[in-house]
């Protein structure tokens, strides 16, 4: 009778486990203003004012981090982008190794001189949950 050899999940498990380890590894905080991906892109600033009809034009807003720099902001919506538009931020979060992207997991804006957390991750989190789980629930609120 011939048994079987499992030498072969020595070899497979390592690699398994190092595939399966998530890519964002570098957790960083990054200070910038949000701008429109095509405006950073070409190198402009715009829109010019949190009014500008440009707004609505704009595919996907950046984080402006440099001189021509910015990082793209996967894991936040829109619409919290585009409230903050031209307004100085701090964003918490892992950059990729690869790719100029953030996954973000606090977003804070510049008030009064100290920066206040609008946005994290956890919460959203939370309120997704409550939502989609709980069916009833409002985002928030506590569920018995």
């Amino acid at each position: 009778m011939k048994s079987l050899s499992f030498g072969w999940i020595k070899t497979v498990l390592p690699l398994a486990a190092l595939f399966a380890a998530p890519m964002w590894v570098n957790a960083e905080t990054f200070t910038g203003t949000i701008n429109g991906h095509e405006c950073a892109h070409n190198g402009d600033s715009c829109p010019v004012e949190k009014l500008d009809p440009h707004i609505a034009l704009e595919s996907d807003f950046v984080l402006m981090v440099g001189e021509g720099d910015y990082l793209f902001m996967p894991n936040l919506s829109r619409d919290i982008k585009v409230r903050y538009v031209l307004d100085n931020v701090q964003i918490k979060g892992e950059k990729h190794p690869r790719f100029n992207s953030i996954k973000v997991s606090e977003f804070s804006v510049k008030k009064g001189g100290k920066y206040v957390t609008v946005w994290t991750q956890k919460q959203a989190d939370f309120e997704y949950e409550a939502l989609y789980r709980d069916g009833l629930a409002f985002p928030g609120q506590k569920v018995n």
